[in-house]
């Protein structure tokens, strides 16, 4: 990319002159970062298209928008505690209601996942969760599994988390726990 820059510049400026090369090169450059945004968000669709479209080779369908979600999957807060090494550890409990394999995406899109504190304050998901991928969940079919996801923040705070534009109450038992766990150093 840096190179048809350099050289698209080049083939140009040796025309120009003073204000003209400043105006040829600006808008050079301008170009050149609008069609590098547009391919990398072409990129992401297309991948977050492919991987939609197409059943995986374990047979799971694969959801990322609110209405797939919780047309087939109900969602819920377990409880909340200080993570290993800082933040949250939000568990959660997914049912999944169809006899197929599901993969949620989305919860690093567009604000998918969110802890919400006392104080109104949310803070987005972290990309360390053990046991799944960061961005995702996978659920095996007419089964319920437990999914831990982590936030930035602290537990005893934890008031709601919000799920592809849903909110879910934290349990007050949960939080009870969580202020009274000292958090791991």
């Amino acid at each position: 990319m840096r190179r048809l820059l350099i050289a698209s510049l080049l083939l140009l400026l040796p025309a120009c002159k003073g204000e003209t090369a400043k105006d040829v090169t600006a808008s050079v450059v301008g170009k050149t970062v609008e069609v590098a945004k547009g391919a990398g968000s072409g990129v992401v669709e297309g991948l977050k298209e492919g991987r939609k479209g197409a059943v995986s080779t374990d047979g799971s369908h694969t959801l990322s928008t609110p209405e797939e979600v919780f047309a087939s999957v109900e969602l819920g807060v377990l409880g909340v505690k200080p993570a290993e090494g800082g933040g949250v550890e939000v568990q959660l409990s997914v049912e999944n209601k169809t006899p197929a394999p599901l993969h949620l995406l989305g919860l690093q899109e567009g604000g998918g996942a969110q802890l919400v504190d006392t104080e109104g304050f949310s803070t987005q998901l972290q990309t360390r969760s053990p046991g799944q991928a960061s961005d995702s969940i996978k659920v095996p079919p007419t089964s319920k599994v437990k999914a831990s996801v982590f936030f930035e923040g602290e537990a005893a705070k934890a008031a709601r988390v919000r799920l592809w534009g849903r909110e879910f109450p934290v349990p007050a038992g949960a939080k009870a726990a969580a202020t009274t766990a000292a958090p791991k150093p």
